[in-house]
Order: structure tokens, then C-alpha cells, then sequence
């Protein structure tokens, strides 16, 4: 039961990092963010290596969720 709680909020943690990447990266492509050095709000990565890194943080936080609410709905059983 606490595993399940915990890995829901580390599952939700993880979505909004990756969102946030996301969100950053558009900013920064579209112009509406300048960067004082480049790299700087990106940690260091480039345009393609941040995209790719955010969607992976997003993909694993929604199969973490998934297996949390299978853990769930076992444990309800």
C-alpha cells in the first residue's frame, strides 16, 4: 500500500518534469525564451536531445502509473 502511494507521486513527479522540459524546449524553439548562454535552460543539451528526453521522462512516468494502478486494483481484491 505505501509503494503504491509512493510510486503514483514519483509516476506524477516525473510527468511534470518531462512536461516541463517540453514546455522549456518550446519556449526556447519558438523564441519567446532567450537564453543567456546557450544550452542553459535545456541542461546542456541540444533542441533534439531535449525533445527526446522529455517525451522518454513522459512515456515511462505513464507506464509507471499504469503499473501503479495495477497495483491498485490488485491490492483492492
Amino acid at each position: 500500500m505505501p509503494f503504491t502511494k509512493l510510486g503514483t507521486l514519483i509516476a506524477g513527479v516525473v510527468f511534470f518534469l518531462g512536461c516541463i522540459q517540453l514546455a522549456l524546449l518550446a519556449g526556447v524553439t519558438l523564441g519567446a525564451i532567450t537564453e543567456p548562454r546557450p544550452g542553459f535552460f535545456l541542461g546542456n543539451l541540444r533542441r533534439e536531445q531535449a525533445l527526446d528526453s522529455g517525451l522518454l521522462k513522459i512515456m515511462a512516468a505513464v507506464a509507471f502509473g499504469v503499473i501503479t494502478e495495477i497495483s491498485r486494483s490488485v491490492e483492492r481484491k
